[in-house]
């Protein structure tokens, strides 16, 4: 698996050493990093074997592959920032399309019969009107900006080296997804650590927003890394599958939701930094393809994830 540093990695590597995996976590960092000062670091869980390669280093790379001998990839690894890739367009795709391509490479050349999983993103779909969703796996890609470009290329090889090369790999475009251990620069985690933090008496009671009138199409992280284990399990090669939940959460509503779970009076703020140039009304997916061809279903709904994330901030008032 690359990318195991990650929010979704570390959350991956428990699924899979859970259900029997034998896992080698690969990431460009270790655990001498100085991001695991940061608060909220949090190193993988036990019961995976990590090694340190930089997916640009093709050498690097093959010879990680040629050591372990994979049966299966999980491909994390990515720059998966939006507002970052219009500032670093070119290191965006260095990482996002030629990581990957180093690594499929290594892949067929010394393990072609293992199957790949390449994790994309919803953000490949780019703005869509509001009478097109949920979206499938078959709407025209239209980007939007670099990172988003440079997905729908990974997904563009992946397919093209599935075709070519008979290699068994399977794309995903991921929607929306939160939980314990993601960054607060994302709004669910921010929200949850202002409540957390208004509930301690830490902070006064004033919570800052972006938009709130908007609808979004947000998964559990557990549901999600749950998607991708099953999917390698029971997903069709050279097939995209959409992971979402298939209905979508009003912003407004699911901030309500987590100010009653915690108890506390607060005064809503929108703060003019968090508001973005043009935001989609609307933006959900459908997720029939891999209902039906994997059999997955949801299981945590919007209120435990809420719970659990609160709980999980409860827990982190220092930070």
């Amino acid at each position: 698996m690359t990318g195991a540093y990650g929010f979704v990695g570390r959350h991956l590597t428990r699924e899979l050493v859970g259900a029997g995996y034998e896992v080698l976590a690969e990431d460009i960092i270790d655990n001498h990093s100085p991001y695991r000062s940061v608060p909220g670091f949090e190193a993988l869980p036990e019961g995976a074997v990590y090694k340190k390669c930089d997916l640009l280093n093709a050498d690097d790379v093959e010879r990680l592959v040629k050591d372990w001998n994979p049966d299966t990839v999980f491909h994390l690894a990515a720059q998966s920032s939006g507002a970052l890739s219009f500032k670093e367009p070119a290191g965006t795709f260095r990482t996002n399309v030629i990581g990957f391509l180093n690594l499929i490479e290594a892949v067929r050349k010394n393990k072609a019969s293992a199957r790949i999983l390449a994790v994309g993103s919803c953000e490949e779909y780019g703005k869509r009107p509001s009478e097109e969703m949920p979206l499938s796996e078959n709407a025209s890609v239209e980007p939007v900006n670099p990172y988003a470009a440079s997905k729908a290329a990974q997904t563009i090889l992946a397919l093209q080296y599935s075709r070519s090369f008979g290699m068994d790999i399977i794309v995903t475009r991921s929607f929306n997804h939160t939980g314990p251990g993601q960054s607060v620069a994302f709004v669910f985690p921010s929200f949850a650590r202002q409540c957390a933090r208004i509930k301690a008496g830490i902070s006064a009671p004033v919570i800052k927003t972006g938009n709130l009138d908007i609808l979004r199409d947000f998964l559990d992280v557990r549901d999600v890394v749950r998607a991708y284990r099953i999917i390698v399990e029971k997903g069709t090669t050279g097939q995209v599958y959409n992971v979402c939940s298939g209905e979508g959460i009003n912003l407004k509503g699911a901030l309500k939701m987590m100010i009653e779970e915690a108890g506390i009076k607060v005064d809503i703020q929108t703060d003019p930094d968090l508001l973005r140039p043009v935001d989609v009304p609307i933006f959900t997916g459908s997720n029939r393809k891999l209902r039906d061809d994997t059999g997955w279903e949801r299981k945590i709904s919007a209120k435990e994830m809420i719970s659990d994330l609160l709980k999980y901030w409860y827990s982190r008032n220092e930070d």
